[in-house]
């Protein structure tokens, strides 16, 4: 059975929904990582083998996990929840929960009153990001099969709810259970296995957790070992896990075997049980000819698995002058990941590009559209054909021999920086940006938070001509580093002084600060910069020189330092944006 994806807001196949914040990219197993457990015979011996290439792993804080889910549990700027297909950011890990989609927390699939042992309170592979409604409508029941549609016994809300809570009906067990999503029962399963395996020494204390854990030799009684094995095998391992276990290794140093190699788990609670293991026999997932989804991971199989059948795909056109220059093929309900290179101006050099509209356009226009795409994430999932229209402004200088005070300001969001890089230096108009690595970590942008994380001893140094004031804007989840300047007065989060260069350096040998935006005033003689004239899919030059400007008297204010372009009753701002009308 394919592993859909359950997220109301995307649905795509394998091949095209991978993990966006893995930052290893391909899934790879170590050389010789699983020798231990070769030619081992009985289920005792194989998760004695496994406990010893799995336990020894690095111990993560819990309260910091949050951090950790940035690279393992988000796709598409959103939480993935196997309880619920509700939108959740980062921030709504604190909020007050009362409903399904209120709020998420962190869910021990093996429940924290079940053990004692050391390290499996923070361990990744045990505890994931959920909705805080369903969690705690969960408990601490053991996993089982409910009668009834998704959200009988949970809460309000069902209709977003992945999971039941009720009367048990598989056999073994007669008590209260959970039960989750088809389409995650596999991912359940083998979270339960991982953790038999690398916790066989755990303290199991609850008589809920006795109805899934027991001692060696096989650490699951026969009724979890039935369930379990039932999921494992209808819900076959997923692109989701093979990239979500990638994650976790590169954060915590070990992986879960069973989502490595998924048909190790018939040798030790399945139909190979007492068998001697022959490792050769077993299909890794990151094997070319693992079909995500579908394989069993046994090379036995008579006939390959039938790989999942593709989602809808749609087109995406960009255009610039009535020209196609680019189409992406992109499932339904699911976003371009990339933009075009910027194109070409429509006419002559003083036109500026500032982005794609998806408005219906003919030819030019007079103010800014409402809708203006410049970066993947901000633009709407798509459901049919759609296009997008390039979009340029023309550019009008004014000379001035008169002192001006106007804004730079650069919000990282907007610039389209590729996710967990590092960052060197970043220019818009007379500002540069430039980073210096002093610490362990380089500069990096997160499009979580959507902020440049500026590490411990690393600094960052402001260069404009003629500064008085340079303001920075914090992210969520920023630190408490101390940051200094080398000239002039900084007293978060502002500078104040006189300089063509300042360096920003950040204390501590740990942690880091999350700017969003650095906006520096000016106070200098030079040209004022207006954009008074939007035009799309141009076809001539006339068509920036219409309708003519005596139709639209326009003068300029100056407000608080920052100058607008007044036309009429409608208000712009200096890059063409609609203030008012």
């Amino acid at each position: 059975m394919m592993k859909k994806l359950i997220l109301s807001f995307v649905l795509c196949t394998w091949s095209l929904c991978t993990w966006s914040n893995v930052e290893t990219g391909v899934a790879v197993i170590p050389d010789n990582y699983y020798d231990q457990v070769d030619n081992k015979k009985s289920a005792d011996n194989i998760l004695n083998a496994l406990n010893s290439t799995i336990s020894s792993h690095t111990v993560l804080n819990y309260n910091a996990l949050e951090d950790y889910y940035e690279q393992t549990d988000f796709y598409a700027d959103t939480l993935w929840d196997m309880y619920s297909t509700c939108r959740f950011v980062m921030d709504d890990g604190n909020k007050e929960q009362q409903a399904v989609c209120d709020a998420w927390n962190k869910e021990h699939l093996v429940c924290q009153s079940w053990f004692s042992g050391s390290g499996m309170k923070s361990d990744l592979f045990n505890v994931y990001p959920t909705d805080a409604r369903i969690n705690g409508m969960r408990s601490n029941y053991p996993y089982g099969e409910v009668n009834g549609a998704y959200g009988t016994g949970i809460s309000k809300n069902n209709g977003h709810a992945l999971g039941k809570v009720g009367s048990n009906t598989f056999s073994g067990y007669s008590g209260t259970v959970f039960e989750p999503h088809d389409d995650y029962k596999g991912d359940f399963a083998r979270s339960f296995m991982y953790m038999a395996a690398c916790y066989r020494s755990g303290s199991l204390n609850a008589a809920n957790g006795s109805a899934m854990y027991t001692a060696a030799p096989t650490n699951l009684t026969t009724y979890a070992q039935n369930l379990l094995m039932k999921w494992h095998r209808q819900d076959p391992v997923s692109q989701k896990e093979i990239d979500r276990n990638q994650a976790v290794y590169t954060v915590q140093g070990n992986r879960n075997p069973f989502i490595d190699y998924p048909y190790l788990a018939e040798f030790i609670w399945g139909t190979h049980a007492g068998e001697t293991l022959d490792m050769s026999q077993l299909m890794p997932s990151t094997d070319p000819d693992f079909v995500p989804g579908a394989s069993s991971g046994w090379r036995g199989d008579d006939t390959p698995p039938t790989p999942p059948v593709p989602a809808v795909k749609h087109g995406v056109n960009w255009f610039v002058n009535g020209v196609n220059i680019h189409t992406d093929s992109v499932a339904e309900n699911s976003k371009p990941t990339t933009l075009p290179d910027e194109p070409a101006s429509c006419s002559d050099e003083s036109e500026l590009f500032m982005g794609w509209t998806n408005s219906t356009i003919d030819g030019f226009l007079d103010e800014a559209p409402l809708t203006l795409y410049t970066v993947p994430k901000n633009m709407p999932a798509v459901t049919e054909d759609v296009n997008y229209y390039a979009v340029f402004a023309h550019m009008e200088v004014e000379e001035s021999s008169e002192p001006q005070i106007a804004n730079e300001k650069i919000v990282f969001k907007e610039l389209n920086l590729p996710d967990q890089q590092p960052v060197t230096s970043v220019t818009q108009g007379y500002v540069t940006l430039t980073f210096t690595t002093g610490g362990s970590n380089a500069t990096k942008y997160f499009v979580n938070g959507e902020s440049i994380r500026l590490y411990a001893g690393n600094s960052m140094t402001v260069a404009g001509p003629g500064m008085t004031r340079i303001n920075l804007e914090f992210g969520t989840g920023d630190k408490t580093n101390e940051i200094s300047t080398d000239v002039g007065t900084f007293e978060s989060p502002s500078w104040t002084g006189s300089a063509d260069e300042v360096v920003f350096s950040v204390a501590g040998s740990k942690d880091h600060r999350r700017i969003t935006s650095v906006e520096v005033i000016f106070n200098s003689t030079g040209s004022t910069v207006t954009y008074s004239r939007f035009i799309t899919s141009c076809s001539a030059t006339t068509a920036i020189d219409t309708p003519d400007k005596e139709l639209r008297p326009a003068r300029k204010v100056l407000i608080d330092g920052q100058l607008y372009l007044l036309v009429g009753e409608t208000m712009y701002d200096i890059t063409g944006r609609m203030i008012n009308k």
